[in-house]
């Protein structure tokens, strides 16, 4: 699956409250919840086919099979006491040698909740979290099941193909 490299130079990132409504930190506890979650929010052929292949994605993810996750910059937003999106970040990309600072290895939102903001307050939180922790930026891959909404959240937060000179300094 072709994919493209984006990163945010967090320096950029304004200092500013989270968006409502507020993200907590993922909890193993979330593997369930968060299995369901993704399922839903991808079209098919292109996250999990079953619940089973899920929960087997996010436990995957639980146990560092796709780098080590970031426990401030990996949240849940929830809605109605359910998880209702997820940002998933480990410190350092497996896919990208040499690609300095961490990684969004997942965002995915409830279909049903898309468009208010969630994403959003998911991305923000762990721009914020990774700034605070001294990182310089955060990157992530868009590829086949990005949606049109994700290029777009992800464009207003910042984020350009890597190597190109608006990811790297200031415009």
């Amino acid at each position: 699956m072709p994919s493209d490299l984006l990163t945010a130079d967090l320096s950029l990132l304004p200092a500013r409250a989270l968006p409502e409504p507020l993200p907590r930190i993922i909890r193993t506890d979330d593997l369930e919840p968060l299995a369901r979650l993704y399922l839903i929010s991808y079209p098919p052929g292109i996250g999990a086919g079953s619940h089973a292949e899920a929960i087997s994605e996010i436990a995957a993810t639980f146990e560092g099979d796709y780098g080590v996750l970031r426990p401030g910059a990996s949240l849940v937003a929830e809605a109605g006491g359910r998880p209702a999106g997820a940002v998933l970040t480990v410190e350092r990309s497996i896919w990208d040698e040499g690609l300095e600072g961490p990684f969004i290895i997942d965002l995915f939102v409830d279909p049903q909740l898309r468009g208010r903001g969630i994403g959003r307050a998911l991305m923000t939180g762990a721009m914020l979290a990774c700034r605070n922790a001294g990182d310089a930026q955060l990157s992530l891959r868009v590829g086949e099941g990005t949606s049109d909404a994700a290029h777009r959240l992800y464009g207003s937060l910042g984020f350009r193909r890597a190597g190109s000179p608006a990811s790297r300094k200031r415009p």
